[in-house]
């Protein structure tokens, strides 16, 4: 059975995966390729938001090595090289598509962070890239980050209020 703070987290991530999935959908097609100045990069919404999408998976990836023992392997330099390979592969991506994503990559996250016990949470792994360990729960909410930051980009394009 999983502990109250798995659930907290859960429904930190899930709340906010709700919100940016509400953005995608009450987008225009104008606004779903609106450039974004994320992380310097110019990606569009769509991008970013379909990145979210694959970052619950890599998210929870990462949340089972952890949990394994094992070390998280990957520096920032390839976690970029990742990240702009993705922005060239779905560059035309169908909003359809990236919000059926959010939705199963997220429902499938946040039910395993859910089900973590205080003593999974509390096992620790070392992060290549950021050069440290972290707490299983701390890899959980690096997921809640992830998807609150690009959805404060979007809105910040899109010129709409913040949440």
């Amino acid at each position: 059975m999983g502990s109250a703070r798995g659930a907290e987290i859960a429904d930190q991530i899930e709340r906010a995966n709700l919100e940016l999935i509400q953005v995608v959908r009450g987008c225009s097609e104008e606004q779903w390729r609106t450039l974004c100045n994320d992380e310097g990069d110019n990606r569009t919404v769509a991008v970013i938001a379909h990145h979210v999408a694959h970052g619950h998976q890599q998210n929870q990836d990462w949340l089972d090595t952890a949990l394994g023992g094992g070390e998280v392997k990957i520096t920032l330099a390839e976690q970029d090289l990742l990240n702009a390979q993705q922005a060239d592969t779905y560059h035309d991506v169908a909003r359809e598509e990236t919000i059926r994503l959010l939705e199963g990559n997220g429902a499938r996250f946040t039910a395993r962070v859910a089900a973590l016990s205080d003593e999974e949470l509390a096992r620790t792994a070392f992060h290549t890239g950021a050069g440290r360990d972290f707490t299983v729960d701390q890899y959980a909410y690096l997921d809640y980050r992830h998807v609150t930051g690009h959805l404060a980009t979007i809105r910040q394009a899109l010129d709409l209020p913040a949440s």
